[in-house]
């Protein structure tokens, strides 16, 4: 059937559109949510998404999708890396027993660090020569320390001693 919109030049006509049943949509959409689960099960997040973005743009013409693919081309790793490490995460909890932290812990916490803070405080110290020779003996002894570790972080990350492997 056919509608006639506009009586005097030319007959435009406007087809009616036939809309389907809300079973069929319905079953369709489930069809759909249960396809993209399965899909991120099977394939993972990172390439379900991709696929998913490839689905959406395939229609859009060249100008539109250029921009879009530079986009996704910057994300993709991105998201990559980030499931990877929520799932390597996820494999450390499980193997070390992990638990969530409580609000006793947080409290506990806490106070150990402003314990810790209280070693740094620097009280009614006008000039460097009032500093005690025990607490900056202590001070650069520690500082020593941590600088040492993060050298050896630093070998440790590169796997060599001196620049990185190429």
């Amino acid at each position: 059937m056919s509608m006639r919109v506009f009586s005097k030049a030319t007959p435009v006509t406007r087809a009616y559109i036939r809309y389907a049943t809300t079973e069929s949509s319905s079953q369709k959409a489930t069809q759909a949510i249960s396809n993209a689960t399965n899909a991120v099960k099977s394939q993972g997040l990172t390439n379900a998404l991709c696929n998913l973005y490839k689905t959406v743009t395939s229609p859009l013409p060249a100008k539109v999708k250029a921009p879009l693919n530079k986009a996704v081309g910057i994300f993709e790793p991105v998201l990559y890396f980030t499931e990877v490490a929520f799932h390597l995460g996820k494999q450390v909890a499980v193997r070390q027993n992990f638990k969530l932290p409580t609000k006793v812990d947080f409290a506990a916490a806490e106070t150990e660090l402003f314990k810790a803070l209280e070693f740094f405080k620097v009280k009614n110290i006008k000039n460097i020569k009032d500093i005690p020779t025990d607490k900056w003996k202590r001070g650069a002894l520690k500082t020593f320390e941590l600088s040492t570790l993060f050298v050896l972080g630093e070998v440790v990350g590169r796997g060599n001693l001196i620049g990185y492997k190429h």
